[in-house]
């Protein structure tokens, strides 16, 4: 006898397993467990490249590239947020060498990727910038101008306007809090901190940190050394007109009168006026909480969901529809087992489309596998269908 499939709901706020469906057109597996990649959004995707695990043997995973890079993922691989599909990407011209804890954006089609580190962590750090035409999955290396970062890991970036900001990150042998960006019209890098002398009141250098940028200043959120975990109650905070350092304090969630806890390897993304920070560690603890930062008035708020696990070097990606996406990262601190696990969570309401395919897929999860004619005749959006057949160019 079949039970009765759970009645849907549309619930923003919730995190949510994914259940991917691999590649049903070409067969290909889902990626492996990783830490230290980078994802990014791009129309109804996200993309995710690099990453490290050190647990995976010969035998359990056969691939050429993976022999000749193990243990870091030259890898590129292509989530379909309509049909749950995995498609790793074939990728063409200049690939980065360095796959983790490096840094990602995306800029229109394109994922930029900065610094990283290949292994030994430190040995071999990169400060090269390079881009992936996602459609496409070409790469180009990208020659730039001026005084850029020095070789580094685990830095932090964000884009304001035509600007690529650069803050701290680690030699793996010294860290930064230094703060650079890069004119992406005439690729020019300029130097922004530390002035010639320097102050004498700086922020803690720092490594697998976050920063965005809000109102002509970059506030950075967490991050550490491989002993300590910066604290969240007070952001450093650059002016980018003064080219100064200042501190900004926050608030305490109202309901339980607490802040995060320090941590690093977290993630933090900005949505309108919001910041949401998830997961991380401090070195001997991993969390799995979600909060959200007001950009007005700077309290935190613990929002009513967690992931099923603490995460750390994980990575997320917001779609334009306002929908977060998680995925990877290291997932039981003792064993350091790593996972290859995909959670969303709505951070507002969705468009009634959007929640719309939705329903359909709970009622009817097969739907996306239907040959487009089918989908059509049955009455499903021409923009949907189109969705479901995209797929960058398949590696092998």
């Amino acid at each position: 006898m079949t039970g009765k499939r759970s009645e849907y709901r549309f619930r923003p706020l919730v995190m949510r397993f994914v259940r991917p469906w691999g590649n049903l057109r070409d067969g290909i597996p889902i990626p492996m467990a990783r830490s230290g990649h980078r994802i990014v959004c791009f129309g109804l995707s996200f993309y995710s490249f690099g990453g490290y695990n050190p647990k995976i043997t010969d035998t359990e995973y056969v691939d050429d590239t993976w022999h000749r890079t193990k243990p870091l993922f030259q890898e590129l691989w292509q989530f379909n947020l309509v049909s749950h599909t995995w498609t790793r990407i074939k990728g063409e011209g200049a690939m980065p060498e360095e796959l983790a804890s490096h840094s990602a954006v995306q800029c229109g089609p394109f994922m930029l990727v900065f610094g990283g580190t290949a292994t030994p962590f430190g040995n071999s750090s990169s400060d090269s910038l390079y881009q992936c035409h996602l459609p496409t999955g070409r790469w180009q290396k990208i020659v730039t101008m001026g005084k850029k970062p020095k070789p580094m890991y685990g830095q932090a970036v964000c884009m304001s306007d035509d600007y690529l900001y650069v803050v701290g990150g680690t030699t793996g042998f010294q860290y930064s809090i230094d703060v650079h960006r890069l004119d992406l019209e005439n690729r020019t890098w300029e130097q922004l901190f530390p002035p010639s002398p320097p102050p004498h009141t700086i922020p803690e250098e720092r490594y697998r940190h976050e920063v965005v940028e809000h109102n002509g200043s970059l506030y950075v959120f967490g991050g550490g050394r491989s002993d300590t975990s910066c604290s969240l109650d007070h952001l450093p905070t650059f002016l980018l007109q003064q080219r100064v350092w200042a501190t900004t304090s926050t608030r305490p969630d109202t309901r339980t009168n607490t802040f995060p806890k320090p941590r690093r390897c977290h993630v933090a993304i900005k949505v309108d006026k919001y910041v949401y920070l998830h997961g991380g560690y401090n070195g001997s603890e991993a969390f799995a909480d979600l909060w959200r930062l007001s950009l007005t008035t700077f309290e935190w708020q613990l929002l009513p969901c967690k992931s099923l696990v603490p995460l750390y070097f994980h990575s997320a990606a917001v779609t334009e529809e306002g929908c977060m996406y998680i995925f990877g990262g290291v997932k039981d601190l003792t064993q350091n087992t790593r996972s290859a696990y995909i959670n969303k969570v709505w951070l507002g309401v969705a468009r009634l489309r959007d929640m719309c395919w939705e329903a359909l897929c709970h009622y009817c999860p097969n739907l996306p596998s239907l040959p487009p004619s089918a989908l059509l005749a049955m009455g499903i959006p021409l923009y949907i269908v189109e969705a479901l057949q995209h797929q960058t160019p398949a590696y092998g």
